[in-house]
């Protein structure tokens, strides 16, 4: 048989399907939650990797959905535990909520939220480091530019938004995000976390991730040997210069109004 064979009739008989998504933010702790999680009992990891890009990248997609459930384990060796895909650009993408409702029908997601502000500048960080990196892919995603000079960009008035790769700004608009997905699932399938509350309660947040996937609660013991753990933390250095604060100082002002739409469609304040 082959490959496309056994992707596209054999896979979908004997693979699982993930059981929740991580869907975002970028730069909001999705892979700290994600190796939090796969330390749970219940919980199994994915055959591949975390972030899986199925719905978001075009080129992924269209490789079919045989290839996506490649990335996750056999039913019969995955058992009652739980997969999931944690990918952080789902949130961003506006066509992603409607094919994940197709091919996946109801399924419970779980979203990570940062100070848009602190997440622009981390993404730009990030990004700039990249030109770094040893993996020429990397490489080829750095951006050279000054974060002023990227936060001008997007801000100009021919910014085009859909061939950016970057959009720092953007992707911080989180309620014109997760409105998109209201669309299209329940507002109690989604849970919505704030990443501080993983520096400053891990328990209770985690606790309200078990609680939400209805699995057993993390054991006290294990909660603290977690929260000695860092995964993906930005090795940036402490260079910020004078522009660069005042383009944070302008930030802060400019996601004002999108922050406060937020907290109104969460029942929540986040007080960024």
């Amino acid at each position: 048989m082959s490959k496309q064979f056994i992707k596209r009739i054999v896979y979908p008989v004997f693979k699982s399907r993930p059981d929740f998504l991580i869907i975002g933010a970028q730069k909001a702790g999705t892979t700290s939650l994600y190796r939090y999680l796969s330390q749970h009992p219940q919980i199994r990891e994915n055959n591949t990797w975390k972030e899986i890009h199925y719905f978001d990248k075009p080129e992924n997609y269209h490789q079919g959905f045989g290839w996506y459930l490649g990335h996750f384990p056999a039913k019969l060796s995955k058992g009652n535990k739980l997969t999931c895909d944690a990918t952080p650009s789902y949130l961003y993408y506006k066509h992603v909520p409607q094919l994940i409702k197709q091919d996946l029908g109801s399924i419970k997601m779980i979203a990570v939220l940062r100070n848009p502000t602190d997440r622009a500048y981390s993404a730009w960080q990030m990004h700039k480091n990249f030109s770094m990196a040893s993996y020429e892919g990397l490489k080829k995603i750095a951006d050279e530019r000054s974060f002023s000079e990227a936060i001008d960009q997007e801000l100009s008035s021919d910014f085009n938004s859909t061939e950016d790769l970057y959009n720092y700004i953007d992707r911080g608009k989180y309620v014109n995000q997760l409105k998109n997905y209201y669309r299209y699932f329940r507002e109690k399938d989604i849970l919505v976390l704030n990443i501080n509350s993983f520096s400053t309660d891990l328990e209770y947040v985690l606790n309200r991730v078990c609680d939400f996937l209805n699995i057993e609660n993390f054991s006290s013991k294990k909660i603290q040997n977690l929260s000695k753990q860092k995964h993906n933390a930005g090795n940036y250095k402490n260079n910020k210069t004078k522009a660069d604060q005042e383009k944070l100082d302008f930030l802060k002002e400019y996601f004002a109004p999108f922050n406060e739409s937020l907290y109104q469609l969460l029942g929540k304040r986040y007080n960024w």
